[in-house]
């Protein structure tokens, strides 16, 4: 029997040698201090990401700067910068991510932290292959059988990774939501230490609709008729969607991560799941929310949602089940072959693949299904100067998420260009023409130039 084989058995037999889940879960209570110092130098843990990060253990695990030596960290979309994310620390800590938020472009500038190239549903197998051995997270309180729930952002450590861990630390917090999710509980029985430390979750707001997302939004909702189940992501488009989505019918939702916006088109009763032909019964079936407050407390125990874990709602397969699915996803740039780069600009990695891959296979399996990729058409430099983000080549280095080969229908504020099974001179033509029409000409000599036109 292996040491950590040992540990569980011996976890799991302290579990049974309580009278109830509440004396052990007193017996487990610790003080953030007390779990940071389980931590030794070359350990590597498993941090989740987004709310579900643990502060108060955080903000303790930094404090053992200098004492521990050499331990990854591997957390994403991370919502706070604590001490042992900067520079100053990097001799005791390390971080790697799967995906990239603007705490993580901070780090990456610092040298502090790498990425780690990896569709978002294969989180899991990186799990696997990295050998973490520590499993963190924040957890709602125990329910009357004494299982926590995970919470907003468990859809990204895998029970797997929990159950080989050396130890399991949780941080109980009041403010989390508790979702519908089966695989998201944890009993306090599958824990080493508990931590009750009690504070605000972070909330993102309502993002600002821009002139051209409404614009887009308005061709988009035009391609999504009655009875589709709709991929939707977070911010201004997905939100201008939803909201131009109101008159359909019939609708229902399987998304990498779940929205405000999809409260008010559940509560309209456009979002009914009747016509859902994978997960029957649910409204919404995704692998994480975020929000704000009003949109958590919505999701607290609501039965028109369930979360799943990521390698479930990303696995194309799944995915494919979806009859009539409408993918949507955002670009950051465009080449007149119908690359398509949505993660990198040159060598500065700005966010990461995510499902944006994987949902386009999925639409590919999908009885009727559709893939949707929107850019703004234009950008403003550093020094304020219009730029096209439909160009006839990527700056170097710049990473290509979506092979051509993949790409259907491509959405600006000035038009839909379908490029499916199109040729390179049909391709470059559709998308010069919903370029802006300021650098249209310019396109076209570019494109006469490489003989594509």
């Amino acid at each position: 029997m292996s040491a950590t084989e040992v540990l569980l058995h011996k976890r799991r037999s302290i579990g049974k040698a309580f009278s109830s889940w509440r004396d052990e879960y007193n017996a487990k209570l610790c003080s953030a201090d007390e779990a940071a110092a389980l931590i030794k130098s070359n350990d590597r843990i498993a941090m989740s990401g987004g709310t579900s990060v643990p502060y108060e253990f955080s903000r303790a695990l930094s404090k053992r700067a200098g004492q521990i030596q050499n331990v990854g960290i591997s957390m994403g979309y991370a919502m706070a910068l604590f001490d042992y994310m900067k520079p100053e620390n990097h001799e005791s800590f390390y971080l790697e991510t799967v995906f990239v938020g603007p705490m993580e472009r901070i780090c990456m500038e610092w040298g502090v932290c790498q990425y780690v190239p990896v569709h978002l549903g294969n989180t899991p197998d990186y799990a696997r292959a990295s050998n973490l051995n520590i499993s963190v997270a924040r957890v709602t309180p125990p329910d009357e059988n004494g299982f926590m729930c995970r919470s907003n952002f468990a859809s990204f450590l895998d029970p797997d990774t929990i159950s080989k861990s050396d130890y399991v630390i949780v941080e109980v917090n009041r403010h989390m939501p508790r979702l519908v999710a089966p695989e998201f509980k944890i009993h306090v029985s599958e824990v080493d230490r508990i931590i009750e430390h009690d504070e605000p979750i972070f909330e993102i707001p309502n993002i600002p609709i821009s002139d051209a997302e409404k614009v887009m939004a308005d061709y988009i909702a035009d391609m999504i008729p009655d009875g589709s189940c709709v991929q939707l992501g977070f911010g201004g488009l997905p939100n201008a969607i939803g909201y131009n989505l109101k008159n359909k019918k019939d609708l229902s939702i399987y998304s990498e991560v779940a929205t405000p916006a999809m409260q008010d088109l559940i509560d309209s009763g456009v979002v009914n799941g009747a016509n859902r032909s994978f997960m029957e019964g649910r409204k919404v079936v995704a692998g994480f929310c975020v929000g704000t407050r009003e949109f958590y407390d919505y999701v607290e125990n609501n039965k028109d949602f369930e979360f799943k874990l990521i390698g479930f709602i990303n696995n194309p397969l799944n995915i494919g089940k979806n009859d009539n699915l409408v993918a949507i996803n955002n670009a950051l740039m465009l080449d007149l072959t119908g690359q398509v780069a949505s993660e990198s600009i040159g060598v500065k990695q700005y966010s990461g693949t995510g499902g944006q891959v994987q949902f386009i296979w999925g639409t590919k399996f999908a009885k009727n299904g559709k893939n949707i990729l929107a850019i703004n058409s234009t950008y403003k430099d550093s020094e304020g100067n219009l730029k096209s983000k439909i160009m006839p080549s990527f700056p170097e280095n710049t990473v290509v998420t979506t092979s051509r080969n993949d790409v259907e229908y491509i959405v600006t504020e000035f038009g839909v260009a379908y490029l499916k099974y199109k040729s390179i001179l049909e391709r470059a033509k559709a998308l010069i023409g919903i370029a802006h029409p300021d650098f249209r000409d310019e396109l076209t000599f570019e494109a006469k130039k490489r003989k594509w036109i």
